[in-house]
């Protein structure tokens, strides 16, 4: 009765999830009270913000007739992403002479150009998926056979990217019933659950693999709300961009240093690192604009597929994991910066078309 009470429900958004994800996350932490109001606030801001987004796409009226959207091209263009992402793939593994996914200390040897041209083999299955008409079935499969060659470099995030775009690119393209997304989001807790016990077994550390991760990144976000509040000055977001250039650390690390901690990388939420660099009060126009973009990308790549969606799903995908990680890496950014421009000329071509 619950799977058929599921079935009639409505599309099931990104807003939806960012606050149940953000909750669970609340309820699996131990911080204060007033960094977990602002934690909460800023979910709810997303929520209301990613509202008004898709309202506004409404208001504009694009017609996506005007698009002229050849899935051809498209396919074409995710195909060669994903042969470019898999020679990345095969390249790091062959620098780093060692397989990650079974030693985990041994990625910190991974070549990082290597490492960020391996995402884009996720980007272009994502558009793969969205441009074509594969069998359901057959681009499951392929996912699974797919994620198996990217968690050979250890990264979990690479294969919850993967996972989470596709399941939200089938389920908006109405490949996939809301029952069936249920499913899905079930299995691929299951597949983190698993490489989360994988990674501690290979470490030689014992403890709970999701709640203590949770614990974990909530109580440094705790300890930038309530001692690093605007005391970055924009240099962690800085960082995110300019350690790709070699000059500085990457963001995650300067945290890290900031509070001490050396030789690893810390994820400060993505509450905690808009706090940390511009103080609480960014968090209005931050979720502000990330919400409307969002909602209005959603609604934009619903009704016209093609490498919109494919976009849309990387993106959805990523703004969950940023609950924990942050949107900090260069790739990242600029995966949202192209998202960005795809909007802008859908609105530019309805302004021209006059």
């Amino acid at each position: 009765m619950l799977l058929l009470h599921w079935d009639n429900m409505g599309k099931i958004e990104l807003h939806h999830v960012f606050v149940m994800l953000s909750c669970i996350y609340l309820i699996f932490s131990d911080i204060s009270i007033n960094s977990a109001v602002v934690f909460l606030f800023s979910s709810i801001f997303f929520y209301i913000s990613f509202t008004a987004g898709k309202r506004l796409y409404y208001l504009i009226g694009i017609d996506k007739e005007n698009l002229k959207i050849n899935l051809k091209k498209h396919y074409n263009f995710g195909i060669f992403l994903m042969i470019v992402g898999l020679i990345a793939v095969t390249s790091d593994l062959i620098w780093v002479k060692d397989v990650p996914l079974f030693n985990p200390l041994s990625r910190k040897f991974l070549n990082v150009y290597f490492t960020t041209l391996s995402h884009l083999f996720l980007v272009g299955w994502a558009i793969v998926v969205a441009s074509s008409n594969i069998d359901k079935k057959k681009i499951l499969l392929y996912t699974i056979i797919f994620s198996i060659l990217i968690m050979l470099l250890g990264y979990r995030t690479n294969v919850l990217v993967l996972l989470i775009s596709v399941g939200a690119i089938l389920y908006y393209k109405n490949k996939i019933s809301n029952r069936e997304i249920l499913k899905y989001g079930i299995l691929v807790f299951v597949i983190l659950l698993g490489l989360s016990i994988l990674r501690l077994y290979a470490l030689g550390v014992e403890g709970n693999p999701i709640t203590s991760r949770i614990s974990l990144t909530m109580s440094i976000y705790d300890i930038i709300f309530n001692n690093f509040n605007g005391v970055f000055n924009g240099y962690i977001h800085y960082s995110a961009v300019f350690s790709y250039l070699g000059l500085c650390n990457g963001a995650r690390t300067v945290i890290a240093k900031t509070l001490g901690i050396y030789n690893v990388s810390i994820t400060p939420t993505i509450v905690g690192a808009v706090i940390g660099d511009y103080g609480t009060l960014a968090i209005i126009p931050y979720f502000g604009i990330l919400g409307i973009f969002l909602g209005f990308f959603y609604k934009l790549a619903k009704d016209v597929k093609g490498i919109y969606l494919g976009i849309y799903g990387i993106l959805f995908a990523y703004t969950l994991i940023g609950i924990e990680s942050g949107i900090l890496d260069i790739d990242v950014i600029l995966y949202y910066f192209f998202g960005l421009i795809l909007c802008i000329y859908a609105i530019l071509l309805r302004k021209l078309k006059r």
